[in-house]
């Protein structure tokens, strides 16, 4: 699976607490994107025993849902037929799961079977990044659908050969909560982990909370800078956004965030929507849900489903770059 990181940026590098325990810092690469875990720990700790059984365990939920690998679970069951029964692994299972479940609770937004026309746009592995003619959107379209995907005690069952499942709005942060559970498994408390820029913290960084960084919403890198800093204790944290992976063709700009009904990138002024939740697969797949459905209808169904995001979105005055706003219960966590 590849990724990009969208709209975190660390604040807190390390700090001294007691004698003898400081931050540590392990990163490297993974799902077409980098990762970092910072962790609480006396000075003499293992990192690098650490970080082997950190990449072990992300090889592992990458061999399940990466649609980058041929030989992927993922990609044996894009490459099944209609009818095939596949038994599949507790973590594809999982994550398939909720994105059945969300794509249910949101009529379809948010689909996990979207990858067809993802790759038509040139957003999937192998793509090429042009604007398909609307005769092959409408073909399609045909394969694409929730309700042609069954999953029953672990066996997934497609209704036509060439539905195909991208797990990548929530495997990414299904990977971070992961690596939580790993790092609590070892004996951290006090960690944050970071993939592609979605972020899960647990505990503090020393003696003070983990703090992360908005950034502002611009394919400009040198307008990039911190719009706002959460205060991250104890949940996830994702961000969703249309400013760094997209294409222009001619004067127009074409966003790899796909509206189910048209079979187009979406076209709205929401340029980022981050999201506050208990785990960073949730955190992460709802983020796409609401960056999919725009700045109103997303706002309206955040706050109706009790959903703590931040919207960033294009000033409709025209006076300024942005405007922004929250639901409840996001705010609070802002500082």
């Amino acid at each position: 699976m590849r990724f990009f990181s969208l709209a975190i940026l660390f604040l807190l590098v390390a700090c001294q607490g007691e004698v003898g325990i400081k931050v540590h810092h392990i990163k490297g690469r993974t799902m077409g994107t980098t990762y970092n875990i910072k962790f609480v720990a006396p000075a003499e700790y293992d990192a690098k025993g650490l970080q082997l059984k950190v990449d072990q365990r992300l090889k592992e939920v990458n061999m399940s849902m990466s649609t980058y690998i041929p030989e992927s679970e993922i990609s044996k069951v894009n490459q099944s037929k209609a009818n095939e029964k596949i038994k599949i692994s507790q973590d594809f299972n999982t994550v398939l799961s909720h994105a059945l479940d969300l794509a249910v609770k949101t009529e379809g937004v948010f689909d996990p079977t979207i990858g067809p026309l993802v790759n038509l746009w040139g957003f999937g592995p192998k793509g090429e990044r042009i604007v398909p003619s609307d005769e092959k959107i409408t073909e399609t379209r045909q394969f694409v659908g929730y309700e042609k995907v069954t999953l029953e005690k672990s066996v997934v069952t497609k209704s036509l050969d060439k539905v195909y499942i991208d797990l990548s709005a929530s495997a990414k942060g299904y990977g971070v909560d992961q690596i939580t559970k790993l790092l609590r498994e070892n004996g951290l408390r006090n960690t944050m982990v970071e993939i592609g820029g979605e972020v899960r913290a647990e505990g503090k960084s020393a003696k003070r909370p983990w703090k992360i960084g908005v950034e502002i919403p611009s394919p400009d890198p040198a307008k990039m800078g911190v719009l706002k800093v959460v205060q991250v204790e104890g949940f996830a944290l994702a961000t969703s956004g249309s400013y760094r992976n997209y294409f222009k063709y001619g004067d127009k700009s074409y966003s790899h965030t796909i509206n189910y009904q048209t079979g187009k990138p979406v076209d709205h002024t929401l340029l980022s929507v981050s999201v506050i939740s208990d785990n960073c697969m949730d955190a992460d797949a709802k983020a796409t849900a609401l960056m999919a459905m725009g700045d109103k209808k997303g706002y309206e169904f955040a706050t109706k489903n009790g959903i703590k995001a931040y919207f960033v979105f294009k000033d409709p005055t025209g006076q300024k770059l942005f405007d922004q706003k929250f639901t409840p219960g996001f705010e609070s966590v802002v500082k």
